[in-house]
């Protein structure tokens, strides 16, 4: 479970999530959203994987950003922070924790919503030249404007390890409860790096941006309810 620390930044509140291998998440509860994502590679250099602005990671309900403008209610857990707001007759709550894998994990509850996604945007300095892999066979992409969208449908099967999805046989917590699947890889030669996206939801958005390169997973409820998870795992490929 990562170690935390709580800071003060004016009206809002940052969280720091550290795992034992020195990387770290911090999010904020002023819109739910990530502020940094810190990875150390193998030469044990400090690279800043989101890209340097207020919507590198950022919270979407129903398709805007209005969930972002607000002060969320944080609080914290073993297994991280969680943070809850109403809106508009919508209750919305997303928990953030890191794993000693390095798998950065997602996990939302709402009611009253139709969607809800977490936009990731990666920086290009941090992960230059991306190749974009998809992971799901027989599907076939849908491009709508710079935006590809992806549909993915098969459950990972992944062969569970101590510390992966914060596996930990002696905690209680079970990141693979609602099905994850294995939707596509985010691959950097030239930094060595490769990002792993598993999600529950049923559909990737992937696009190129300036500086950096955004990954959407989404899905629609079911009855007005969502329950759901996107892990980002990041690996050293040399």
């Amino acid at each position: 479970m990562p170690a935390i620390k709580k800071e003060s930044a004016g009206e809002a509140t940052i969280w720091t999530l550290r795992n034992t291998k020195g990387n770290e998440l911090k999010v904020t509860n002023l819109g739910a959203r990530v502020v940094s994502m810190r990875f150390r590679d193998k030469d044990f250099k400090n690279r800043s994987m989101l890209k340097d602005d207020a919507a590198a990671g950022i919270v979407l309900v129903d398709g805007n950003a209005d969930f972002a403008k607000v002060i969320w209610q944080g609080e914290e857990f073993i297994e991280g922070v969680k943070f809850s707001a109403e809106l508009g007759g919508k209750s919305v709550s997303v928990m953030y924790s890191i794993s000693n894998d390095n798998e950065i994990s997602i996990k939302y509850e709402a009611a009253g919503v139709e969607d809800i996604s977490t936009v990731m945007t990666f920086s290009a300095e941090a992960l230059p030249d991306v190749d974009f892999r998809a992971c799901q066979k027989d599907a076939a992409w849908e491009k709508i404007g710079d935006e590809k969208i992806y549909p993915i449908t098969q459950i990972a099967e992944v062969e569970m390890e101590l510390g992966m999805f914060g596996y930990d046989p002696g905690c209680p917590i079970d990141y693979l409860n609602a099905g994850l699947k294995n939707g596509a890889n985010l691959f950097s030669n030239a930094a060595g790096i490769e990002v792993i996206v598993y999600a529950t939801q049923d559909k990737i958005h992937a696009a190129a941006v300036d500086g950096g390169f955004a990954i959407k997973t989404s899905g629609t409820a079911a009855d007005g309810k969502i329950k759901s998870q996107t892990v980002y795992m990041i690996k050293n490929r040399r």
